[in-house]
């Protein structure tokens, strides 16, 4: 799978874009280095296109969740035409086009709440709700296209890790302030889901002049696509058949980019399907960049008495792997884990 480096080019463009928003902003310009100190830690992960394998409404996301590790960031490319591109029209509000995306989410937990305190509107309100189970906060980073330039926009979402009940009063909220239209590709998830402050300034204005309903949907919207990748990158890993396989960065061009002051070129994972009995990391059983394991494709998850199992849809990998056909599930043979 080809690498997207769309954190490189982040860190590059919000270097860049921290001096703007300094004489006005100045909490918002804090965030934006926070955010890039968050980008250079996190473990990448490459996923499909639109940053989803399937739609399942996170059916078999575990009760309690947690990402794969602290720090993650989903680089995923959009190419429809869905949430993202065209709900806030509805309000007659222009939209900049975004086809290159970043999922950064952060655990957050009793131990390093306070680290991440600054995410938080009101922080003492929600650390009980935040730490009990845990939470993943969620922070769009994406690229203007018109600007070329990468951007965080002034709403995150923070997740408690668990799931609930799907809640209606945000889908009747919602409804409520796109004038009675639920936003076209908007679907309901067991989650609960609060905002988070990225640009604290100008979330103040918002809610001051459009209220805290508005700035709690268009938390939700503009962390649509996100959340749907992060949340079904969590629910894929729960399946005991996938692993996955880390993609180097290329030294040569790292010690060029080192040379000229550039931010590195960083290694990445992908998700691939174990033939193994053992599950372990797919580096390990001999899978290279040039001869790949059997990497995940759209498909759905297999729900089995004692487990959970991912089945591919179509297959791209090497044939000497596994075996490929249309439809098929690895470890036929294997009942329990």
């Amino acid at each position: 799978m080809e690498a997207l480096n769309y954190c490189t080019h982040a860190i590059e463009s919000l270097q860049l874009s921290v001096p703007r928003f300094l004489p006005h902003m100045p909490k918002t310009s804090q965030n934006i280095l926070r955010v890039i100190e968050l980008l250079k830690q996190a473990v990448k992960f490459r996923l499909p296109d639109n940053g989803g394998l399937f739609e399942d409404g996170l059916r078999a996301l575990p009760a309690v969740f947690r990402l794969p590790y602290p720090i993650i960031a989903a680089e995923f490319s959009i190419t429809n035409e869905g949430l993202g591109d065209g709900s806030l029209a509805m309000r007659g509000e222009e939209l900049d086009r975004s086809t290159k995306r970043i999922a950064l989410a952060i655990e957050i937990n009793e131990v390093n709440f306070h680290s991440y305190s600054w995410l938080l509107p009101i922080p003492e309100e929600l650390h009980e709700l935040l730490t009990s189970d845990g939470a993943i906060a969620i922070i769009p980073v994406f690229y203007r296209d018109s600007k070329k330039e990468w951007d965080i926009p002034p709403l995150g979402l923070v997740i408690p890790a668990r799931k609930v009940v799907a809640n209606n009063n945000a889908l009747n909220m919602t409804q409520e302030i796109y004038e009675g239209k639920f936003p076209k590709g908007s679907k309901m998830h067991p989650l609960e889901a609060y905002p988070i402050d990225l640009m604290p300034e100008y979330a103040d204005q918002l809610e001051q002049e459009e209220g805290l309903n508005y700035v709690m949907a268009t938390a939700q919207q503009d962390s649509h696509d996100e959340m749907k990748a992060i949340m079904g990158l969590v629910e894929i890993l729960s399946c005991s058949n996938v692993c996955t396989e880390t993609i180097p960065a290329s030294h040569a061009l790292n010690k060029k980019r080192t040379s000229k002051g550039k931010p590195p070129l960083f290694e990445f994972k992908v998700l691939t399907l174990d033939f193994q009995d053992n599950k372990t990391n797919a580096s390990e059983k001999g899978g290279t960049h040039s001869s790949p394991r059997i990497h995940l494709r759209r498909g759905h998850i297999r729900r089995l008495p004692t487990k959970s199992i991912w089945v591919n849809a179509t297959v791209v990998g090497n044939r000497q792997l596994g075996m490929v056909s249309k439809e098929y599930a690895v470890n036929p043979h294997k009942t329990s884990l």
